[in-house]
């Protein structure tokens, strides 16, 4: 067979390969796309769910927003939140964050997911004392919340940074499904439940 043969014969085979590993039921081939568009199976809300779960747990019950709150304003002032309450605003149920910047204390009104300040309330110098437990705290008080909703299976509806004993504590009021309420205390420098 001659050079030009060969190279020839080998276009065949491999157009004829292709064309046999693909048939008209096949989907068509994805277009081109950028990193916003990839789509993934895990759930931003849910950190425990992994990808190629059959089916993501049940949610976190601190996800209701408690958590999203604390994170939202502390991003969004550039600080670090120490106190959530479940509050009313004109009727319409908000989260009130207390958050450490710099030498204030801000306190912001989020949406009940969490995910949006709805209004700055106002803004004070820190408290000496607010201060120190800060200063003392390696737990933030989004990480105490849910380690506090996971002991308990109870949803978030307050917290607190204050003192136990000497110790800095993150202390969590929750709700429990019964409607009943209950306090857990969470180390602020180990993250441990007390």
């Amino acid at each position: 067979m001659r050079p030009g043969g060969r190279a020839c014969a080998v276009a065949v085979l491999v157009a004829a390969f292709v064309a046999g590993c693909t048939s008209e039921d096949d989907p068509p081939a994805p277009e081109a796309t950028t990193g916003d568009e990839v789509v993934t199976d895990r759930e931003p809300d849910n950190p425990e769910f992994t990808a190629g779960d059959a089916a993501s747990p049940d949610p976190i019950p601190a996800e209701d927003g408690a958590v999203r709150a604390l994170s939202t304003a502390a991003d969004e002032l550039g600080g670090r939140a120490f106190a959530l309450e479940r509050t009313d605003d004109a009727g319409e149920a908000v989260w009130e964050v207390s958050v450490a910047v710099e030498e204030d204390e801000v306190e912001v009104l989020l949406s009940p997911d969490g995910n949006a300040i709805v209004r700055e309330e106002g803004s004070d110098a820190l408290d000496a004392e607010d201060s120190r437990r800060l200063e003392a705290a390696s737990v933030a008080a989004g990480e105490a919340a849910l380690t506090a909703a996971r002991e308990t299976g109870g949803t978030v509806v307050e917290v607190d940074l204050t003192d136990d004993g000497g110790a800095v504590v993150w202390e969590v009021e929750l709700r429990t499904t019964d409607g009943a309420s209950t306090d857990v205390r969470v180390d602020a420098v180990t993250g441990e439940v007390l």
